[in-house]
């Protein structure tokens, strides 16, 4: 499916390049597997160049982009928006991301200025309402380095916590970052007639933006029912009387509950959205990162949700680790994030290497000033909550990839499981 239009895109990208005066002499596909089972979000590729790009290349470059260094540049990175991928809002991802880079530089600037060309500098871009053969797409920086999650877990305990910090680093500064005034909503971002970052559409939400933390919140739950609502094996949850409860939460429920538990719903953060070891550089000589990439999925909303979907694989989300790496602890490790008190004791054996990978990013954490879980009004409700959009559409019970590797029978077993699941779960909510 990725590979229909291969030497089109080869095409595309070259005459781009081209069209700023410069000649590619490599092109080449990164992080590109022929037989992936989903569409790519993004293709990307890496341009090595015959002569150095100067400063004078981007002169008419759009907004928010960065000036070539004196020096010019030989390789540079392209990324083109697939607008064939899976549930992605295309209108403005790449405004999205471009001005979500430019606010998280800006951000790192002021916290540790030394660490705010981690975030690669865009030179150019095209929106998709400008884009030429249906490719809207942005033009950056190279950062050399391989993806942290291929080395992260051959590092020595001293190695990773060193790592860890730098991670947090970027993450303070992102965290950190000024919102402009123009932006007053929850959501995406986008870039308006005047030049000003506004919000705007989110890459993988529709209903962007939203005035209110609740209406965030009723948009989340509201969405995943429409995916529990086109499944054959969910049924949008209507027998037994679910759906209903789920219902009644939603439109009278959700409001009372976020007030009552002492959620700040004025707060609002920068978000990258999917910040994990893949979307780090690290360079193996050196043992530092190089660079922290893909803001694709970046919004602006409750500092909470950062800790939903990223820090997976290095421990710190409370969303139960990842696919690749799952929480072993029984959820005791998310508990003590919430909480801020590491002090578990009688833990399986795998899941001590998990807390202690924990705790050294809590600390990382706390050195810099960043909010954590655990100092975040409100944060176990939130969660709370995460969890209840989870239940309403398992990935393994909605999706046809994970649906074709099992049996009617196993089928019906985890629908079973998840029901019983989601209704304790409305239970803790009152409904």
């Amino acid at each position: 499916m990725n590979h229909e239009d291969f030497q089109d895109r080869l095409k595309f990208v070259r005459n781009t390049v081209v069209g700023f005066g410069l000649e590619p002499t490599e092109i080449t596909p990164v992080e590109y597997q022929e037989d992936a089972p989903f569409p790519y979000n993004n293709f990307i590729y890496k341009i090595v160049l015959a002569k150095p790009a100067t400063q004078d290349v981007f002169l008419s470059a759009s907004p928010y982009t960065t000036s070539l260094p004196q020096g010019g540049v030989s390789t540079i990175v392209m990324r083109l928006a697939n607008s064939k991928a899976t549930d992605i809002i295309q209108d403005n991802r790449v405004e999205n991301e471009v001005a979500a880079m430019y606010l998280a530089r800006q951000g790192l600037h002021s916290f540790k200025p030394e660490v705010a060309g981690l975030i690669p500098a865009v030179y150019a871009w095209k929106a998709a309402q400008d884009a030429e053969n249906g490719y809207s797409w942005t033009m950056m920086e190279f950062k050399k380095g391989v993806p942290l999650d291929t080395k992260f877990k051959d590092l020595s305990d001293d190695e990773r916590n060193i790592v860890l910090g730098q991670i947090a680093d970027v993450f303070t500064g992102i965290q950190r970052a000024r919102l402009p005034d123009s932006i007053t909503s929850h959501g995406g971002l986008t870039i308006n007639e005047s030049g000003k970052i506004v919000g705007g559409k989110m890459t993988i939400l529709e209903g962007a933006p939203w005035n209110s933390y609740t209406e965030f919140w009723r948009c989340k739950l509201e969405s995943s029912l429409r995916d529990a609502d086109r499944s054959s094996n969910l049924q949008g949850w209507k027998p037994n009387g679910v759906r209903e409860r789920i219902d009644q939460f939603i439109s009278s429920g959700l409001g009372r509950y976020l007030a009552s538990a002492g959620v700040d719903e004025t707060q609002r953060v920068l978000i990258h959205g999917d910040l994990t070891t893949n979307n780090v550089q690290f360079d193996p000589e050196t043992r530092r990162i190089t660079g922290v990439l893909d803001f694709d999925w970046a919004y602006v909303s409750h500092p909470a949700h950062e800790f939903f979907t990223s820090f997976g694989d290095i421990g710190g989300s409370t969303n139960a680790g990842t696919a690749r790496d799952p929480d072993l602890s029984d959820g005791k490790i998310a508990q003590a994030m919430l909480r801020g008190d590491f002090g578990i004791s009688n833990l399986p054996e795998g899941a001590v290497g998990q807390l202690a990978r924990a705790k050294a990013w809590d600390d990382a954490l706390a050195e810099r000033g960043a909010l954590r879980p655990s100092e975040i009004p409100g944060m176990a409700a939130i969660e709370q909550l995460r969890k209840l959009e989870s239940l309403l559409a398992p990935f393994a019970l909605h999706h046809p990839f994970m649906l074709k590797k099992k049996t009617a029978e196993q089928v019906t077993e985890m629908r079973a499981a998840g029901e019983k699941e989601l209704v304790e779960c409305l239970e803790r909510f009152g409904y």
